[in-house]
């Protein structure tokens, strides 16, 4: 493994900060009254990102034993990671705000929180870039990655976003059908990116074509095939499918609209949902990274 689980954790949880705070502003805007899922999202955003943070600077090879790094990170801008420290801190300083706000219970600057959608986005991408440059490692160095890991990171915070406002307030979290058509679209694209990924990678050189073989067929494909796709993708876009379904056949009836205006419905599939794409969001990073095979050197 070229970087390890540390790094994994990193990424997963950079993305899921930035999804959870992308999720946050939707939702203030699109469902002002779902104040305890907008408040989640917000609070949870700067936290992830500080732990992520947190496990990169721990991390032995990021920088714990050469602390003088991280100085270099600010100043060399001729590298990805500088560019992407930069979005970085720009992003915790608004999701920081924005989160005290929140606690403050005083009106957010609307242009930090703007900012803050912008940097939150760029983060995303980032996740994608920093492996994605690496032209060594031919399963990184693609342009599907980075959109991969703006999915994913969307799909992540949705999901930790729903998964934690739903012990508060679970009736407003099952109301936000706008919210689980767009989740459900981020999982059936990140299994068309994967597979596209894939098999774009598998005929460009022998190394990715033996990073894609130890996925699907080789040391990893038990969790890829059980951990990433059956538990992490198809099973929540099941029953998020099954739950859109069953709520309109339930507005078709005078008593399903009611309970559906009521935001009446089982919690449980929200927590088998969101669960499930937390832990496929982990395991799509650390497979990334477990698979990876470089090129070798003449």
């Amino acid at each position: 493994m070229i970087w390890g689980t540390i790094i994994a954790a990193y990424l997963f949880l950079a993305g899921l900060s930035a999804g959870a705070y992308l999720t946050s502003s939707y939702v203030a805007r699109k469902y002002p009254e779902a104040k305890a899922v907008r408040i989640t999202g917000r609070i949870i955003s700067p936290v992830l990102m500080a732990i992520g943070l947190l496990l990169l600077i721990l991390d032995a090879e990021a920088g714990l034993k050469h602390p003088l790094r991280f100085i270099y990170l600010f100043t060399n801008f001729n590298s990805v990671m500088t560019i992407g420290t930069y979005f970085i801190s720009f992003f915790m300083l608004a999701a920081a705000y924005t989160a005290l706000m929140e606690i403050l219970k005083k009106e957010t600057n609307k242009y930090v929180e703007y900012a803050g959608m912008l940097f939150a986005v760029a983060t995303a991408i980032y996740t994608g870039f920093l492996i994605g440059v690496v032209a060594a490692v031919p399963i990184w160095n693609t342009a599907i990655l980075p959109i991969l890991f703006v999915v994913s990171a969307m799909s992540t915070g949705i999901a930790g976003t729903m998964l934690v406002a739903s012990f508060y307030d679970s009736k407003a979290v099952h109301r936000m059908l706008g919210v689980k058509k767009i989740h459900l679209g981020l999982l059936s694209a990140e299994v068309f990116l994967i597979f596209t990924m894939f098999l774009v990678t598998s005929y460009s050189n022998e190394s990715a074509a033996e990073s894609v073989a130890t996925l699907v067929s080789g040391e990893y494909s038990t969790i890829f095939w059980i951990g990433l796709i059956l538990v992490g993708l198809v099973l929540p876009i099941a029953v998020e499918s099954f739950e859109l379904y069953n709520d309109k056949k339930m507005k078709e009836t005078e008593a399903g609209i009611m309970m559906a205006a009521a935001g009446q419905g089982g919690i449980a599939g929200t927590l088998v949902t969101e669960s499930s794409v937390l832990v496929g969001g982990f395991i799509l990073r650390f497979l990334l990274l477990a698979a990876a095979v470089p090129v070798p050197f003449l």
